[in-house]
């Protein structure tokens, strides 16, 4: 039996996609990978194609692993095998080639998120020496509260880009790579951003039923004084009748405005991991 890796960059788009589809066909939240999808994928997230690989076990493709890289940090951003691999030591294995090529180009440090109900995956994690920095959870809002219109006052759109600036000069500095900065500052509509005060946000296309909030931020100096409330009432009321979200990427200690405006928890939480490479 012959095991091999192969650089995205040399293999077919359509191989790698069909078996990240297959690989995640069966995970908690089942993900429809397509060509299409990868392509987006690739600067958004920072994918790096000659960085990621397709597993190969007799010339057979088992397996995808995608790598994104900024500065010293490589981040696993989706990992999967097909259920006819599993259990047979082919992550494990796959893990130590991604740790020991991200050694040899001199990262300093490698990044994942992980569902923390998947128990098997956070082991095997864990096992490769990677510790968890913090539980990222996800709430729900359904229905939402009627708010009067007043409470938009002052609402005022902007650009995507200036969130991505507060992030970056007062939000922490080990946020979820999804919602650092440098992630921000590459999306554009249908998303929106909006900011009421010193308080800022980006939220997915109002258009659809479902609602899904992306960023929220409040300058250092009004933190404390109900500003991120104030903005999330705005939202509910300028987009009213609709179920919002917030993805299982938010830190648990920024998720009490959305509790106090009676989000409730999600079905799932990940776990923020890190692993030193010096």
């Amino acid at each position: 039996m012959s095991m091999r890796l192969e650089a995205l960059d040399t293999a077919r788009l359509d191989v790698a996609a069909d078996t990240l589809k297959r690989g995640f066909a069966d995970y908690f939240i089942p993900i429809p990978f397509a060509p299409a999808m990868l392509l987006n994928m690739i600067p958004h997230d920072g994918i790096a194609p000659a960085l990621s690989r397709l597993v190969l076990r007799n010339d057979e493709p088992i397996g995808c692993a995608l790598i994104a890289r900024r500065g010293w940090t490589s981040r696993l951003a989706g990992m999967a095998l097909v259920p006819e691999a599993r259990r047979q030591g082919v992550g494990r294995w796959l893990m130590g080639k991604l740790i020991e090529q991200a050694r040899n180009r001199a990262d300093r440090r490698m990044v994942l998120e992980v569902i923390e109900q998947n128990e098997p995956a956070v082991r095997l994690y864990e096992s490769c020496g990677f510790t968890r920095v913090r539980r990222l959870v996800s709430l729900e809002l359904e229905p939402a509260p009627t708010y009067a219109a007043g409470e938009t006052a002052g609402l005022e759109e902007i650009d995507i880009r200036e969130v991505a600036r507060m992030v970056s000069q007062y939000g922490l500095h080990d946020l979820p790579w999804q919602l650092s900065s440098e992630s921000l500052s590459l999306s554009s509509p249908p998303l929106i951003a909006y900011r009421l005060g010193p308080a800022a946000a980006v939220i997915s296309s109002p258009s659809a039923e479902r609602v899904t909030i992306l960023s929220l931020i409040v300058e250092p100096g009004d933190r404390r004084q109900g500003h991120a409330m104030r903005l999330l009432q705005a939202l509910l009321a300028e987009y009213p009748e609709k179920t919002w979200r917030v993805p299982a990427l938010c830190p648990e200690e920024a998720a009490g405005p959305f509790a106090a405006l009676g989000f409730e928890p999600g079905e799932l939480s990940q776990w923020q991991m890190t692993l030193d490479l010096v």
